[in-house]
């Protein structure tokens, strides 16, 4: 039924490079110890094959990872400083552009 749903869409955003895309999708959701912010989101750029060449989200079941976190191309994960959901879509954008695709 609609409305039963408790995330709530706040991004929905895909950017089609070509060669490239990005996708940005952030929801709120009720806070939880899995989801303490109230926030759930993943910033993926990838590759038309499918590859992680950036990749930021929240998804707590990482193991030593920081419940923020960045993954990249060659498999590390590095956690991040979360100020916010704006903050973060904009640090990711800036890593895009620095990948030479401007937003």
């Amino acid at each position: 039924m609609p409305g039963d749903d408790p995330a709530q869409p706040v991004i929905e955003v895909t950017k089609d490079f070509g060669d490239r895309y990005a996708e940005i999708n952030a929801y709120r959701v009720p806070e939880s110890d899995r989801y303490p912010e109230g926030i759930k989101y993943s910033m993926q750029y990838g590759n038309a094959a499918g590859e992680t060449i950036l990749r930021y989200d929240n998804f707590p079941d990482h193991p030593d990872t920081a419940r923020h976190h960045k993954h990249t191309a060659d498999g590390s994960v590095d956690d991040v400083e979360f100020n916010g959901l704006e903050s973060l879509f904009q640090q990711f954008k800036s890593e895009v552009i620095e990948h030479g695709h401007d937003w």
